[in-house]
């Protein structure tokens, strides 16, 4: 991890730490955090611990231009959430929210100072084309044309291909489920429907507390090709917010067990403790360390999510972390299907990346 990683996450974790930065520390600092789209949570913990009024002018003129992004953010956000209910208006089914929306509606610790890119919603399997068609006919369209990539999210992904409003250019990603249906861990999509919770517009629903950390945890060490510190940011609150309830550690360790999420699970409450003190009780820290890997491979993780956890300067490339990352890459697509579709998959992406495209990507990205 780089000096200005270690400053950020030291700063994360105890934010009096500002007070002993000097010039050059908080420059780093602010580079860091802004690569990682944290500006605006670093504002919301200053003012939250009181501090606000004692860090330089300067970086207080950053984190407030941070506060006015993430605000407007959400106001779409809200208004994108708005447009997909009048979208699917009439058709009476559930609309769960995930991710950053679910953060945002639900008025969660997670969406504090939080940016999203996109929407994701997750509705029944057996009625997404209606949903799909829905919001071709509100001015959504299929951000992804070619025919093998469009197999490849219907049939062997947790979604269908992302959709892009043709006016506002706003993203929303449908899914069916909460982890791809090829891959190692096996959610059950109508238990987590079931499990959902209303929010204060009945319309709306979002994972109860236990679905909604899994599936971050699931996202980011089994899906994504790094691992990101908002992402570890997100499961630190999740599990500060919802924790105090031995209830839902007991639904937690339930859910992974009945989910084969039990690694991911193991992995976020190990690198949330690491990274941020998240506080974990002594007997949920004692069932969750049987899920765990054997030695070496627990000792080369806690080293690939160091290495990568942190962007470096795009000036300062490191060695260490690209070939980190490319481990991590090879991982995820290990974890997503099965070895022969695997190496089925990467013969049809590389030979059409030879052929036609040189910058396309080795997998679609669900």
């Amino acid at each position: 991890m780089t000096q200005d990683g270690e400053t950020l996450v030291r700063v994360l974790r105890d934010a009096r730490q500002v007070l002993t930065l000097g010039a050059a520390q908080w420059n780093g600092l602010l580079d860091c955090a802004g690569r990682h789209a944290l500006l605006a949570r670093l504002a919301v913990i200053f003012e939250e611990s009181g501090l606000l009024d004692e860090i330089p002018q300067t970086a207080q003129d950053v984190l407030a231009d941070a506060r006015a992004a993430a605000k407007a953010n959400h106001a779409m956000q809200r208004y994108e959430a708005n447009r997909v209910l009048h979208a699917l208006r009439g058709l009476d089914l559930p609309v769960v929210l995930l991710k950053g929306g679910a953060y945002l509606l639900a008025e969660l610790p997670p969406s504090r100072g939080r940016l999203s890119g996109d929407l994701d919603i997750l509705v029944p399997r057996d009625r997404i084309e209606e949903v799909e068609q829905a919001m071709l006919d509100h001015g959504w369209q299929s951000l992804v044309t070619d025919g093998y990539d469009q197999r490849y999210y219907r049939e062997w992904s947790h979604q269908i291909p992302p959709l892009r409003h043709t006016e506002r250019e706003s993203e929303l990603d449908v899914h069916h489920t909460i982890a791809p249906p090829t891959g190692r861990a096996a959610p059950d999509a109508q238990a987590i429907l079931r499990d959902a919770r209303p929010l204060k517009d009945d319309r709306l629903r979002v994972l109860c507390p236990a679905d909604m950390v899994l599936h971050s945890a699931v996202h980011l060490f089994n899906e994504q090709m790094t691992t990101t510190l908002r992402e570890l940011i997100d499961m630190h609150d999740l599990l500060i917010c919802f924790g105090r309830d031995d209830a839902f550690w007991r639904q937690l360790m339930a859910h992974a067990g009945a989910y084969k999420m039990q690694r991911p699970l193991y992995y976020c409450t190990r690198y949330c403790r690491r990274f941020l003190s998240t506080p974990i009780p002594q007997q949920a820290e004692k069932e969750i360390e049987a899920m765990a890997p054997n030695a070496v491979v627990r000792n080369l993780m806690d080293w690939l999510v160091a290495a990568s956890l942190i962007h470096e300067r795009p000036d300062r490339p490191s060695h260490g972390a690209d070939f980190a990352r490319w481990i991590l890459f090879v991982r995820a697509h290990w974890l997503r299907m099965p070895l022969g579709m695997l190496i089925r998959h990467i013969f049809v992406k590389t030979a059409r990346r030879a052929k036609r495209d040189p910058d396309s990507e080795l997998l679609p990205q669900p």
